[in-house]
């Protein structure tokens, strides 16, 4: 009897520690949240309002390519866009480009986009919008910058296409 007393005493005792210790490890609604949380959160946050772009490039002429990496180099710095290659929602930006004149590629390009919309990888993209233009390799950062900005107020015309 004594040491069937004594194991309930232990036991009683050794579960009211428990509890007293984990009450420590559960947050109190006025603590406030680690930084690591906090800074997530508005990472988070801030990749949602991002709009979800890809750009698929084609053609191996000089200024188009450089125009395609560019573009590339500007979106992952973006606040208004995110590159994604994800195959979740997002708008893909089918960019073709070819030399002006086959004969002297270096000269200049010609370059045609098609804007979509892509729900996911197994189902049929969208079209929204196209946009034909010429880019000198001198001229590729403010060819890059009209791009941009025409995407963007065309995404942004059909932001709503993201909602679940």
């Amino acid at each position: 009897m004594r040491r069937t007393l004594a194991f309930f005493l232990l036991l009683f005792a050794f579960n009211a520690y428990a509890e007293d210790n984990s009450t420590l490890t559960r947050p109190s609604p006025n603590q406030a949240k680690p930084a690591a949380e906090t800074t997530k959160a508005g990472a988070s946050a801030l990749i949602a309002d991002k709009l979800p772009l890809d750009i698929l490039a084609k053609g191996t002429d000089q200024s188009g390519t450089l125009l395609s990496y560019k573009m590339k180099e500007e979106l992952m710095a973006s606040k208004l866009f995110a590159l994604t290659a994800s195959e979740k929602k997002k708008f893909v930006l089918h960019l073709q480009t070819r030399p002006e004149f086959p004969d002297r590629p270096g000269i200049a390009s010609q370059y045609s986009i098609a804007l979509v919309y892509q729900e996911d990888a197994g189902s049929l993209s969208y079209y929204l919008d196209q946009m034909q233009g010429q880019v000198h390799s001198e001229s590729v950062v403010a060819e890059m910058q009209k791009i941009l900005e025409w995407s963007y107020s065309t995404v942004k015309k059909y932001r709503y296409l993201l909602e679940e």
